[in-house]
């Protein structure tokens, strides 16, 4: 977990020992320096430091108790390698952390193996207590960062641990708090809270219970008088599943509670979705507004507020007043909601929180919606208008390939003279009905009059081409025929096309080549098309 530098001391005349101790892999993250001590002049008056002390006692027998007295005193690992026939004193033996018993034969590979063997073992433990101790060190630190109140109990309810601003809320320190319960801690006499409003021990047994995380409201006196807090309480549970205590974190909320109690009037009667969250990011309050708009949240109360925003503002947009907009469903069907957020400032000019609002602005859009659309579409047929067309063509013009279809309907003049207006705009709304019904995946637009254009932005060969605007005219004319008043009235059609490796087609240069390829077929005797390239190439000249 972290990196770890060691010092470890042999006392040995053997100087292999620390040779064979180099050897030894090291675990990860740490790092060993070995020193060895090899005769009673490298010791001299100081005794060996370093977090272990490996005392070779069959080499070195005459091995003083004071230098084990002071490395025990540094809480250093003391290890004595002895052989079988040989033990030290008691009192030496009971001041070793590990014995290495070396095997009265003299086997020096057996003895290297039992060496390398246990200090291996040592290295992980010294890494393990040294890993532990940073824990520790990491745990006190981060619950010390906490501004709200952070303690740890044993089942009990004894207090094992705390951080520094539960120190501050009872004005006790940690060694007066450590495993004192909770009515010396409060200072509340047992009458007194089982008369009282409190529920903070009955709390604990909920949790164990639960056997997971809790949220309660609590009320506790403390030196400045009753306080509000929101307080999560976990079961602590060790890794054969049993309960050994609780944690928990309590955050001060009477102030915020107490403004809440007079914004509840007033966040009711507005007609916006409604969020307050507090000083430490907690939401304490929402109107039923929000419920409506966001229904399958449910209550987010005591929820971190980033969190849910999060979450709630995935997929918005920016609009051109700079606010983030969201469409989603609520109750009535499908809203779209302006997000605003407004920091909450006490008379201390301090940031107490935040409102936030969410607004309905479904009626404003649908409005803007409509004039959009009006604005490019043509009113009568229901197709693209030609404002419209030269946008899409902006966003098309660097396809690989790009085919345009001009169709213009012929004989459309008769229907107006012998059946009335009426009767040809009949005629071209179903004609735009016939155009989506042939192309249901491209551009159309109706460029005025009798005459339309259909944009292809994808690859399609000129077979193709020729295959599906021919299978346009055959849908018109059968449908025409089917019509007494449009019964003299066919289609004919242009087509151009243009494919290109890289930069932007030459969009004026296509709708003239289409144009031009109507014409031809319009002078082919009509109701027919040409592609433009073949038209060229057919000697049939352009009009």
């Amino acid at each position: 977990m972290f990196f770890n530098r060691f010092t470890v001391s042999i006392l040995s005349s053997d100087t292999k020992t620390e040779a064979l101790l180099s050897r030894v892999l090291q675990p990860e993250d740490s790092a060993f320096d070995i020193k060895t001590y090899s005769n009673h002049n490298d010791i001299g008056d100081a005794s060996p430091s370093g977090n272990a002390v490996i005392a070779d006692c069959i080499s070195f027998p005459d091995l003083q108790t004071d230098i084990f007295n002071a490395a025990a005193a540094a809480d250093s690992y003391i290890v004595l390698i002895v052989s079988a026939d040989n033990i030290p004193d008691e009192e030496l033996l009971e001041k070793a952390y590990d014995i290495w018993v070396m095997p009265s034969s003299a086997d020096s590979k057996c003895c290297e193996k039992l060496i390398r063997t246990g200090f291996k073992r040592l290295m992980n433990n010294m890494k393990f207590r040294a890993d532990s101790r940073r824990t520790e060190i990491c745990l006190n630190t981060a619950i010390d960062s906490i501004p709200d109140l952070v303690w740890f109990k044993d089942s009990r309810g004894a207090h094992l641990n705390v951080n520094n601003a539960f120190c501050k809320a009872v004005e006790k320190t940690k060694s007066q708090i450590y495993k004192k319960g909770h009515y010396y801690i409060w200072d509340i006499p047992k009458s007194e809270y089982d008369q009282g409003d409190y529920v903070c021990l009955e709390s604990e047994d909920i949790v164990m219970e639960a056997r997971k995380t809790c949220l309660f409201d609590e009320k506790v006196k403390t030196k400045i008088g009753m306080r509000q807090f929101k307080t999560y309480k976990s079961p602590l549970i060790d890794s054969d599943g049993n309960i050994f205590g609780t944690c928990g974190i309590a955050r001060d909320v009477t102030d915020i509670q107490n403004t809440n109690n007079e914004l509840d009037v007033v966040l009711e009667s507005m007609p916006y979705a409604v969020i307050v969250a507090d000083r430490h990011n907690s939401v304490i309050s929402t109107n039923s507004k929000f419920s409506s708009y966001f229904p399958e949240d449910g209550s987010i109360i005591g929820k971190n507020f980033d969190g849910w925003k999060k979450k709630a503002l995935a997929g918005h947009t920016v609009n051109a007043d700079g606010c983030i907009e969201i469409t989603k469903n609520a109750v009535g069907g499908e809203k779209t909601l302006v997000f605003i957020e407004q920091p909450v400032i006490d008379i201390f000019d301090k940031n107490i929180g935040t409102v936030n609002i969410f607004r309905d602005i479904t009626l404003e859009r649908s409005f803007e919606l409509q004039t959009l659309r009006n604005a490019n579409t043509d009113f009568m047929t229901g197709l693209n208008n030609r404002r419209s067309l030269f946008s899409y063509l902006e966003t098309v013009k660097n396809a690989p390939q790009l085919s345009l279809i001009t169709i213009d309907l012929d004989n459309f003049k008769s229907v107006n003279d012998s059946f009335g207006h009426p009767m040809g705009d009949e005629a071209l709304i179903q004609t735009s009905a016939m155009l989506r019904k042939c192309f249901p995946d491209d551009f159309i637009a109706r460029l005025g009059g009798d005459e339309f254009l259909v944009v292809i932005s994808g690859i399609r060969s000129e077979s193709e081409l020729e295959s599906d605007t021919q299978n346009l005219l055959d849908t018109l004319c059968e449908f025409y025929k089917s019509r007494g008043e449009f019964e003299k009235m066919s289609a004919s059609a242009g087509v151009s096309y243009a494919v290109i490796e890289s930069g932007e087609h030459d969009i004026e240069k296509l709708m003239v080549n289409s144009d031009s390829a109507l014409y031809c077929a319009k002078n082919l005797g009509k109701a027919t098309f040409r592609i433009y390239g073949k038209a060229v190439r057919e000697g049939i000249k352009p009009h």
